[in-house]
């Protein structure tokens, strides 16, 4: 089902969806680089105080992920913005 916002053409949908797109991809990815770097940096800490799983992932990694993405997401917006309009320029 397409939602219709008023005002919306096509191709404002459609250069929406692309920056988007681009956009949640982009965090995504260094979201996962980020949280790696760190579950391999503070892996030593993890087992010698014998922390379980469920609370690393749900009271420290919940809590990280958000602050990460609120870090970034300004230079993500930009990053994002020049990697889809070069697409669409390229695909012109």
């Amino acid at each position: 089902m397409k939602f219709k916002f008023p005002g919306f053409k096509i191709l404002d949908r459609y250069i929406l969806g692309k920056f988007l797109s681009t956009y949640f991809f982009a965090i995504a990815m260094i979201i996962i680089v980020v949280v790696l770097f760190d579950y391999v940096e503070k892996l030593d800490n993890f087992t010698e105080l014998k922390a379980p799983l469920k609370k690393i992932i749900f009271q420290y990694y919940l809590n990280f992920i958000p602050f990460f993405i609120n870090q970034f997401s300004g230079l993500f917006t930009f990053i994002a913005c020049i990697f889809f309009t070069s697409k669409m320029a390229y695909q012109t």
